[in-house]
């Protein structure tokens, strides 16, 4: 009776767990793949955010730039209306 009972345990150690491990991977390894690119993010939308994210600061950039161009036209045109006040003010006018 022994010797059967060491019999079927190595045939289970030799056969069973290498067969047992071989279908798990199989059948777990498109189940874990699923699960990672269900919960984690795609690599298309990684690449989707970088260049939303580029976009968004060249966005940003663009919009300094115009504000830094619009405060010098401002202080341009200040100037230039300093400079009529004081041609005008430099010459007679008539008043009445």
């Amino acid at each position: 009776m022994e010797d059967m009972v060491i019999a079927v345990v190595a045939i289970f150690f030799t056969i069973g767990i290498p067969v047992l491990a071989m279908a798990t991977h199989f059948a777990l390894r498109p189940l874990v793949k699923d699960l990672a690119e269900a919960l984690g993010p795609r690599k298309r939308e990684r690449e989707t955010i970088a260049r939303l994210t580029e976009r968004v600061e060249q966005l940003e950039g663009e919009s300094r730039e115009r504000g830094e161009l619009v405060d010098q036209l401002a202080e341009a045109e200040l100037f230039r209306r300093q400079l009529e006040e004081r041609a005008a003010g430099g010459t007679p006018q008539d008043v009445t």
